[in-house]
């Protein structure tokens, strides 16, 4: 990982993470300076205070590499996308076509790749007569399921009204 990645990842983390990453760097530095001088590590003190800053850095670098944390982060996105969803689809029911799209929108800012949303927001879109914007939500919901009748029948329907 390169340098501007690695402090675009810092940026993007919650400074209480960063904070930890930090203080811990400094105490972990602190007990190796301590252990070295004591004579329980064999290193002069700018190694053992350089040992002890960078085990927490590497820590956080070797989680970000191996994707450890990407589940709870992905879960918790996913578990609220689902609560907008089921939102979105007693909009639906309802027929509040505009209010069920917001939803949608806040899964699709997201979590793009959500394809009941793009699905959904498509046919939203299709009932508030935005025909290129259904196009474009059910064309890329068929670029992963192109088998589904009802979307092709949609993109059909949206195809044949706005004459693409």
């Amino acid at each position: 990982m390169d340098t501007k990645k690695w402090i675009y990842k810092i940026n993007k983390e919650p400074k209480w993470i960063v904070a930890w990453y930090l203080t811990t760097g400094v105490l972990c530095a602190l007990t190796c300076l301590a252990l070295s001088r004591t004579g329980y590590l064999p290193w002069d003190d700018v190694t053992a205070l350089l040992l002890g800053f960078f085990v927490p850095i590497v820590t956080y670098s070797f989680k970000e590499i191996m994707k450890w944390y990407e589940y709870p982060r992905r879960y918790s996105s996913y578990a609220i996308s689902e609560r907008y969803l089921e939102l979105s689809l007693e909009h639906i029911e309802n027929e509040r076509w505009q209010d069920a799209l917001h939803n949608l929108n806040l899964i699709l800012r997201s979590m793009s790749d959500h394809q009941r949303a793009q699905y959904y927001a498509a046919v939203c879109k299709e009932r508030l007569g935005d025909f290129e914007g259904a196009n474009e939500n059910i064309t890329i919901y068929l670029k992963t399921k192109p088998d589904d009748t009802d979307a092709v029948e949609l993109q059909k329907r949206v195809g044949a009204a706005s004459g693409i």
